[in-house]
């Protein structure tokens, strides 16, 4: 009888809880992405176990089941999400659209991952809404599913030397390996944790598991075989009578009585509480983790052994961390983690672009809205597809002509209408796609326009200013001021110099603060920096307390450094927003402190549908500047 692991939906729903946290509230679950490898993990174990248990029963991988399996279990939820989401975007939202076509034939083909990194697309960075970036998971689950029955059928020809389970565990060691030497700090982290071969470590290690804990049923297959060799020998009269088949005849009559091997009478006792340590472990990895070099440089290698030690110890026999993992909402969760995955990313994208204009007060308008529509969609695709994908088959999902109820021929006209209607809708919206966001086109025609302003002003010959005395205390004029900034301020360039006219602005896409030190030595060398110093570049990297000194000490005292702070769901904003307030609060005489991240966060309207940059039309940013300085100004500075 096949052993039925209880806990596993549990462990999904944990994984699934630090998923979403991760996607659609990054400052709360900064480590959140450490739930892929768990999901990594308990995949490879349930591939291994099925393969391995076709091994056992048939001595064959059994592959014209396996493959139809797997893809009855993926793609009939895919077929449903990508025109519904597609067409989404084409009524509501094109910016949801870019670079769609190669999205959706890489997805379906099982290689987005590849493609996201041979394009370029980083996962980490927010800036554009790539639709189904998070579907590279599929793709390295679906590359899996291809090499794994390769690997477990090489495991199985050495059974009998004792090192089949060294295989996946030197493919884990390697994949690790890999990651480790691929990633460079500091750097964009795309290629080695989008990549197969780097970011295997949690699939191969539930192979490993999926060995061993078979290898009783292994044990159990064999004896029944010679069981049944010898009731074979028996029914055609031959050595009925030797001693050894009386022996075994009467053993049979005997209560079968077996006597546990020590060691799985200690792992039996300790297992439990290695999975509990395990768990507190990766909980406190989703809090305090972050996408910095520790996490490829061994933090993704620890969070799948974690999730083995976890996965071993809960599945364990008569393990008391099945009661905590039974518990039903997490255990739905995980049940359903599949849909609900597919399903959260493209919906948080769009609730982020629309909750903004249903809901123009602050508050958590696009959580909300995407957790519902979430609960929503995941329950009609389990209802209207994958549900009678499994039961049935995929063609029966559209079609069910074998012995249908009336239920299942009412629920096919359904999904058929709504299939034809997203596939209309699709087929507009890949036909239409735009080759940019609205925002990058406004971004780029905005630089522009910066730049011809500046040459019309003769900013960029870089006239030298005399050397400013020290700063008279009033509201500075344009010509007073150096702005530099990153993409958040060259969106505002417009707003600045008609709220400010002859600010001498520069600011670019993806700058950070690296580069501030630089240009503002430069202005100095040429004698062009002016009294008034603006810095918004806190968009795209922490700030620290020493870069921020350094640029404190080269302008010096005859200068006043205004620091804005920033919007967005990035996991170093809330502290650097606090470097900036504190260095302001401790430098009163000469630093001032733009909260554009509580303007920006009143006002959400003004956003672009990035929920980072406002809109080209507004000048909220430079009104808040103003305002912040008059506020300086009048408090006796």
């Amino acid at each position: 009888m096949r052993r039925r692991y209880v806990g596993l939906d549990g462990i999904k729903g944990l994984a699934i809880i630090a998923i979403l946290l991760y996607h659609m509230q990054e400052q709360m679950l900064p480590g959140g992405f450490y739930g892929v490898d768990v999901f990594f993990t308990v995949s490879g174990f349930l591939i291994g176990v099925s393969l391995l248990r076709s091994l056992m029963n048939s001595g064959s991988l059994r592959l014209e089941r396996y493959i139809p399996k797997r893809a009855v279990r993926l793609y009939p939820a895919l077929f449903l999400l990508i025109p519904v989401i597609v067409s989404v975007g084409w009524l509501y939202d094109r910016d949801l659209l870019v670079s769609i076509r190669d999205q959706i034939i890489t997805v379906l083909l099982g290689c987005y991952n590849w493609y996201a990194i041979a394009s370029g697309q980083s996962y980490f960075d927010q800036m554009s809404p790539q639709t189904f970036r998070h579907l590279w998971f599929i793709g390295v689950l679906m590359q899996c599913y291809v090499v794994a029955p390769c690997i477990v059928w090489l495991m199985w020809k050495i059974r009998r030397s004792h090192l089949s389970a060294l295989i996946p565990l030197a493919l884990a060691a390697g994949s690790g390996y890999a990651m480790w030497m691929l990633y460079i700090p500091g750097g964009d982290p795309t290629r080695v944790y989008f990549g197969t071969d780097t970011h295997a470590v949690g699939l191969m290690l539930g192979l490993a598991l999926a060995w061993w804990v078979t290898s009783s049923e292994r044990g159990r297959s064999q004896s029944q075989r010679i069981a049944r060799r010898v009731a074979s020998v028996n029914r055609s009269g031959v050595a009925d009578a030797t001693p050894s088949m009386s022996a075994l005849n009467g053993a049979h009559r005997q209560p079968n009585v077996v006597s546990e091997p020590l060691h799985i009478l200690i792992w039996r006792a300790v297992a439990p509480l290695f999975a509990f340590m395990s768990l507190i472990a990766l909980v406190a990895m989703t809090i305090i983790g972050k996408q910095n070099d520790f996490a490829f440089h061994g933090g993704i290698v620890i969070s799948s052994v974690l999730a083995l030690l976890l996965v071993a110890g809960t599945i364990c026999q008569d393990s008391w961390m099945q009661d905590l993992m039974v518990f039903r909402p997490l255990a739905g969760l995980g049940k359903y983690s599949y849909g609900i995955y597919l399903w959260h990313w493209p919906l948080c994208l769009a609730s982020k672009s629309f909750a903004p204009k249903l809901f123009p007060v602050p508050g958590p308008w696009p959580l909300i809205m995407a957790a519902v529509l979430t609960a929503v969609a995941v329950t009609l695709s389990w209802i209207l597809v994958e549900k009678p994908a499994a039961s049935n088959s995929a063609v029966f999902v559209i079609l069910p002509l074998h012995k249908p109820s009336r239920a299942h021929i009412v629920r096919a006209i359904v999904v058929d209408a709504l299939l034809a209607a997203s596939l209309f809708g699709a087929v507009q919206g890949v036909a239409n796609a735009p080759a940019k966001t609205a925002m990058q086109i406004q971004l780029e025609e905005q630089a522009r326009q910066l730049e011809a302003m500046q040459r019309k002003e003769h900013a960029l010959i870089r006239r030298e200013v005399p050397k400013p005395p020290r700063p008279r205390f009033a509201m500075p004029a344009g010509d007073e001021m150096t702005a530099i900034g990153d993409s958040v301020m060259l969106a505002s360039s417009q707003g600045l110099s008609s709220v400010f006219p002859g600010i001498q602005t520069d600011a670019e896409v993806s700058r950070s603060i690296m580069v501030a030190s630089d240009m503002i030595q430069n202005d100095l060398s040429a004698g062009t920096l002016r009294q008034w110093v603006l810095v918004g570049l806190a968009t795209n990297s922490e700030i620290t307390d020493g870069q921020l000194d350094q640029i404190h000490d080269m302008i010096g005292p005859d200068h006043v450094l205004v620091l804005i702070n920033a919007h967005g769901d990035r996991t170093w904003i809330p502290s650097t927003n606090q470097v900036l307030a504190d260095y302001a609060a401790a430098h009163p005489d000469n630093v001032v402190l733009v909260d554009w991240n509580a303007a920006a966060t009143a006002n959400p309207q003004i956003l672009g549908s990035d929920g980072i940059h406002p809109k080209l039309d507004s000048d909220l940013y430079a009104q808040t500047v103003k305002s912040t300085i008059a506020a300086w100004i009048k408090g006796n500075h």
